[in-house]
Parts: structure tokens; sequence; C-alpha cells
């Protein structure tokens, strides 16, 4: 058996037996891995200082054979601790765990992406400096999107390849490319785009919007982008929408998320 040491976070831990866990980390060095922590549930030694908690960079040992989709978590320690996120803002936790979750459901195991360890290090960082959670959980899914090839696009349409002007009034493509010209929408229904009779089915996204999340592609908007809480609110809503198009269930922490921005 191979014995590997690496730095990793914990995403999420499932309680096992009497008192083992199964353990899913996201490595720098190796990508997600799923691993089980013999006695972790009773070890106050190998897993001490509440190490397989969220929000931990850890430094661990594991032991991996060739043909095994799982690992052998022999040991893990704190090395830097962001546990501040769940001691001092709810809201914050509840984002932290919104973007654990998603790194779990959108990673595939054994991907080696130190891009994406150190964009959680930076996002969980960041909310436990206390900078507001929304922006920077937008910034942490388009990136994650990108990652995983969903990179959205949302400066022409998915559908006809023009450029989208305020004139488009552009809705969310429903295959997850970005945005799309909402004539298209009119014309299946043989309408004309300013028949005063047609209504898009979805949201016609306002210019501003698209402005603000080309912004959170790049890196965390701040206040000099956007001060409006309504705009935050519904990029909030738009992302959801378009991560949720690429995985297999609704994250259950939306829920908590979502009742905590009222």
């Amino acid at each position: 058996m191979e014995d590997i040491t690496t730095d990793a976070f914990v995403l999420r831990t499932v309680a096992y037996g009497e008192s083992d866990r199964v353990v899913i980390m996201l490595s720098d060095q190796y990508g997600k891995l799923a691993g089980m922590a013999k006695g972790a549930r009773r070890s106050k030694r190998r897993f001490a200082g509440g190490a397989l908690e969220p929000f931990q960079r850890l430094r661990v040992r594991f032991g991996r054979r060739a043909h095994s989709s799982m690992v052998f978590l022999h040991d893990a320690r704190v090395e830097q601790s962001y546990n501040v996120v769940g001691n001092v803002d709810l809201a914050g936790f509840a984002w932290a765990s919104y973007l654990s979750e998603l790194t779990d459901l959108m990673t595939p195991e054994r991907d080696p992406c130190p891009e994406l360890f150190d964009l959680y290090e930076q996002a969980v960082a960041a909310v436990a400096r206390g900078e507001e959670a929304a922006r920077v959980g937008h910034h942490f899914m388009l990136v994650l999107l990108d990652q995983g090839g969903w990179k959205p696009d949302f400066s022409m349409c998915g559908i006809c390849a023009e450029g989208i002007v305020e004139a488009s009034r552009p809705v969310l493509d429903p295959r997850g490319s970005g945005v799309v010209c909402s004539r298209h929408e009119a014309e299946r229904l043989g309408l004309g785009p300013d028949d005063p009779s047609f209504k898009p089915s979805r949201r016609v996204i306002e210019t501003r919007l698209l402005d603000y999340v080309g912004h959170a592609s790049r890196g965390v908007p701040d206040s000099s982008v956007t001060t409006d809480p309504e705009l935050v609110a519904t990029a909030t809503a738009m992302l959801d929408r378009l991560v949720e198009l690429h995985l297999p269930r609704q994250p259950r922490s939306r829920a908590l998320r979502d009742s905590l921005m009222g």
C-alpha cells in the first residue's frame, strides 16, 4: 500500500459502523478523495483538534491501494483553521457549507485540481475574514463552472452567437451555456420579437446583472461594482439555477442558506 502525505480540506463526513467515518476530502495534489478513517469517532490522538471538521486546512496521511477507489486515512492534523466561519457568522457558515457541497457534487474523484484547492481556501478564508459571503460565493460558483467545463457565456447568444445588448432581452439558456436572445422563443411561437403579446417564459436579464456576473467571473465583486443588495440576491438566484443544471440533485445546504438570506 502506497503511503501519501498531502494537504486537504474536509468537504463532508459520513458515520460508518460504530466508530469509523467516511471522509470526503479535497486535496491539493490528488483532487477529491474518499477516505476511510478507522476509529475516527473515538480517536483523540490521530484526529485531534477537530481535524475532521469543515473549514480546516489539514495535513493528512493516508494509504492508497492501486485498484481501490477509497483511501485509508491514518491521521490528520490542523494546519490552518477557518472555523471562525461557523463561530461568528451563521450566514457565512451557510454560504461556506453550500460552496463545500457544490465542490463535492461538481468535482470528479482523483482528478488533480490544485487551482480548485487554492480557490476553495481563498473562499473560506475570505468568508472567515468577514467579506460578504454572497459575493465570494458568486465568484467561486463561476470559476467552479469554468473548471468543470461548463463556463457560461454572458456576452453572446448561445443560439445565434450575436453579441448580447439590452435590445436582445436575454434570458437564461436552459442548456446552461449562458444566455440567449428572447426573440428565439418568440420565433418558435410564430411571433415577432416586438409583438406586444409576447412575454418571455423566463425572466429577462438586465444589463447591470450581466455586468455584475462579468465582474464576478474575474474576481470577487466589491462595492465599486454595486451596492444594491437586490442585485446581489438576483445574481444568487441566477447562478443557483446555472449550477443546478449540472447537478445530480439540489444541494441540501441551499435551504439553510436561503432561509438566512431572508
